[in-house]
């Protein structure tokens, strides 16, 4: 990235990968892996400046093996799928809950530009989000949530104001992000 604080030119990648035993009294014992990696970039296109996120994962089990909820994935919120309440799109129980799921895909696109020559820190930005996490691949449809922002630049970092439209939940969220998620 052309800078660790306020980037505009560039990329960030994670990837985390982890193996486990799990051992519950519902569910058979047995090995498990998960993976996981989320690729940001960040280019500038004719003045205006464009983010991209695309995020993976994936629980890897035999058969009849459970793994703890804690290392399952969910979707939704801020550096997620703007629109949502913080990680509600996941599977649901009989009962209503939210439960992880076994997949997670989440990606997002923004632009970004200057609202005004005489304020180049404060950014104006329009963004789409798309993702969920789900047990089965044939279950893993996207919920789309899109909206417009404010960026204020600041000497620290950048302080994000969003506001967001969830497609599946017909209502606006405000959304407020400090910092940039690697």
């Amino acid at each position: 990235m052309d800078s660790v604080l306020l980037p505009t030119t560039g990329y960030t990648l994670s990837a985390q990968f982890g193996s486990g035993l799990a051992d519950g009294s519902a569910t058979r014992r047995g090995v498990f892996g998960r993976a996981y990696g989320r690729l940001t970039m960040y280019w500038p296109v004719g003045g205006w400046y464009t983010q991209g996120r695309l995020e993976l994962g994936k629980v890897l089990t035999p058969a009849g093996v459970q793994v703890p909820d804690s290392l399952r994935f969910r979707a939704g919120g801020d550096n997620s799928v703007r629109g949502y309440a913080y990680r509600t799109l996941a599977p649901s129980t009989p009962d209503g809950g939210i439960t992880g799921g076994r997949m997670l895909f989440t990606t997002s696109v923004e632009v970004a530009h200057p609202i005004s020559d005489s304020l180049p820190s404060v950014w104006g930005a329009l963004f789409v989000d798309a993702g969920r996490a789900a047990d089965k691949i044939s279950e893993l449809k996207p919920a789309l949530g899109y909206g417009l922002g404010v960026r204020w630049r600041s000497p620290v970092g950048p302080l994000a104001v969003d506001w967001a439209w969830g497609q599946e939940d017909h209502r606006g969220r405000i959304h407020l992000n400090v910092g940039i998620a690697f």
